[in-house]
């Protein structure tokens, strides 16, 4: 598997965790009970797996594009600053939603408008990166870029996934597995 299959699988999961967190944004702008748990588990998630394992790989691809084919890493854009725009969208909502768990006060129009918001922008960016950023790399970079880009990267990985989650996920995988199971009953 190629770093830019992992890439697109991952994208695929976190896609479906975006469905999930939309669907109990959903229920609560409609002032519904959502499961606040699992909106927290997931905006924890995605303040932390993303920097963690998923952007390095990226950032290191997009500089190795940038170092051997500027223009067109120009064209792409900014990777690196959009994960980073990415990250404080999604520690303001993860802050909203502690504060609600927390019964602090804060309007549900709030949490949801910031929610929607992350939703928005990730899906918005991930669509660009399928698009654009990953059809250049793998055109442009020969296969000693690829060899340097994974040499460059550490072993870190997704931690819900291959059906064993770190500590700190083995909570949210089984909610995410009990919410999927509920769906398909």
């Amino acid at each position: 598997m190629t770093i830019v299959d992992s890439l697109h699988n991952e994208h695929r999961s976190i896609a479906k965790l975006l469905d999930i967190l939309e669907h109990q944004i959903d229920v609560m702008a409609q002032a519904g009970a959502p499961d606040y748990e699992l909106i927290q588990g997931i905006a924890d998630y995605f303040c932390d797996y993303p920097d963690r394992c998923h952007h390095p790989k990226e950032n290191e691809i997009f500089a190795r594009l940038r170092e051997k084919f500027p223009e067109e890493a120009e064209a792409i854009g900014n990777i690196g600053q959009e994960h980073d725009v990415t990250a404080g969208r999604v520690r303001e909502f993860r802050q909203l939603i502690r504060e609600i768990l927390q019964e602090g006060i804060v309007a549900r129009t709030a949490a949801v408008g910031a929610a929607r918001n992350f939703i928005e922008a990730e899906r918005r960016h991930m669509e660009m990166e399928e698009a654009r950023f990953f059809s250049v790399a793998e055109k442009k970079l020969a296969p000693e870029d690829w060899a340097q880009v994974e040499e460059n990267l550490t072993k870190e990985r997704d931690p819900l996934s291959q059906g064993k989650a770190d500590q700190d996920y083995k909570d949210l995988r089984e909610r995410l597995l009990a919410w999927a199971r509920d769906c398909q009953a």
